[in-house]
């Protein structure tokens, strides 16, 4: 199975990556340095230009200012060290040891766990089931449905989804369960219904207010998804309408 890795991570690996490159390298001997035809001083400049920038794009990733400091620390001219009676070397540990660290901690944060949500199945005969349990009242059997991971914005022969039945028969516990297990109250009936319309079409105010607060709570959500996606260029959740 593919990890799929969000861009914000990717980001932060890369830069990671750089600082991890640039760092060894400014602390590399200076016989190996000038084998390899490098100055130390361009590595240092490079090593705090990354730096900047990983604190100008993730200004609250506290690892990026510990880098900073460490950085500094293990680069520092070793007179003002000896003056400062401070040792590079480990100073140098400690960088290598949290960089490792943090990179480790990216791996096992990137591995599944077995608790990621499963898709909704798309099955025609649990929405025929939850038709049923709507029809009778049975909320016992409508949980006993929804807990088997049917998708209940799907819609029935009729048009509806289960949402919309409970609804239009002003079932308002049926359909506070219904939104509890993920029934989208924005979606529109093939006639341009809303689960809204048809509770305040039957009377019922009860269904209608428990609705509408569901459909502010839901706008919440995907404004708020929508600004991390806006932030950190990771995917967010579309709800889909029927054709």
């Amino acid at each position: 199975m593919a990890l799929k890795i969000p861009m914000t991570r990717t980001r932060e690996l890369i830069l990671v990556g750089l600082v991890i490159l640039t760092a060894v390298l400014a602390n590399l001997p200076e016989e190996t340095l000038q084998d390899w035809q490098l100055e130390r001083n361009y590595l240092l400049a490079l090593l705090a230009m990354v730096v900047f920038i990983a604190l100008f794009l993730y200004l609250k990733f506290q690892f990026f200012f510990m880098v900073v400091l460490l950085a500094l620390g293990a680069n520092m001219p070793i007179h003002v060290a000896e003056s400062l009676g401070i040792s590079r070397v480990p100073l140098i540990i400690a960088m290598a040891a949290m960089i490792g660290i943090s990179i480790i901690n990216y791996v096992v944060a990137l591995l599944p766990t077995g608790l990621e949500p499963r898709p909704k199945e798309q099955s025609k005969e649990g929405i025929i089931a939850l038709f049923y349990a709507i029809e009778k009242g049975n909320l016992v059997y409508a949980q006993k449905v929804l807990s088997m991971n049917f998708d209940p914005n799907l819609f029935h022969d009729n048009g509806y989804t289960p949402l919309m039945y409970a609804a239009a028969r002003g079932d308002a516990k049926m359909v506070e369960l219904l939104v509890r297990n993920g029934a989208d109250v924005s979606v529109m009936s093939k006639e341009g219904d809303t689960a809204i319309e048809l509770a305040l079409r039957v009377g019922s105010q009860e269904v209608a207010d428990i609705l509408k607060k569901a459909r502010a709570d839901q706008i919440a959500r995907e404004e708020a998804a929508k600004a991390d996606k806006t932030k950190g260029g990771g995917g967010g959740s579309k709800t889909t309408q029927p054709a």
